[in-house]
């Protein structure tokens, strides 16, 4: 059965690893990030950040310069599409501050290995870092290093001009930086 050994591997770690899944998604953002999702429209090129049901503040974003197809390889300058959560804060970047996204997660890796992108090595790590929910490897053909960003001082800029991160005003990326915890749900959308 083709794929036999990686549905057995999360089955035996889902079933093992749920407490300490449980554990790592406290440790990293506790309740607040379990409260908060960001919501990512690609189409509509908006953002929200939401508590529970309630949209706390909406925001303008810029995306990746082939905007409307989800990301598969690195340098494709696609945006990805799925489920994430944040798994890094960086203070300070090239672009002001920096929320790393947990791309790729398990969806992008199942297809990148049917399509020989990454090795089962490399499957099996993207599993487990998404199971602990912590940083993915962002060093395979399928690249890394996806985030939610400012504009570092830069005018704001009307096309599509990342390398596949969501851009949004300086001061927008303070107020995410400052509410937004380790373990946010990031939903990104067509």
């Amino acid at each position: 059965m083709r794929g036999g050994w990686r549905w057995l591997l999360y089955v035996g770690v889902v079933g093992l690893g749920a407490f300490a899944a449980t554990q790592a998604w406290s440790i990293r953002g506790g309740d607040k990030a379990e409260e908060l999702t960001i919501r990512v429209w690609k189409q509509r090129h908006e953002m929200w950040l939401e508590d529970s049901d309630r949209i706390l503040k909406t925001f303008q974003i810029a995306l990746g310069k082939d905007p409307t197809a989800g990301k598969l390889s690195r340098g494709d300058g696609r945006t990805p599409l799925g489920t994430y959560y944040i798994c890094e804060k960086r203070p300070r970047s090239r672009f002001h501050r920096f929320l790393g996204i947990s791309y790729p997660n398990v969806d992008d890796a199942e297809r990148a290995f049917t399509k020989h992108l990454i090795t089962a090595d490399q499957w099996a790590d993207i599993f487990f870092a998404n199971l602990e929910r912590t940083t993915p490897p962002w060093s395979t053909l399928m690249g890394g290093r996806v985030g939610i960003h400012g504009y570092g001082g830069r005018p704001r800029i009307a096309a599509d001009w990342t390398q596949g991160c969501i851009a949004v005003s300086d001061a927008d990326i303070d107020y995410l930086y400052d509410h937004v915890p380790l373990g946010t749900r990031v939903v990104i959308s067509e």
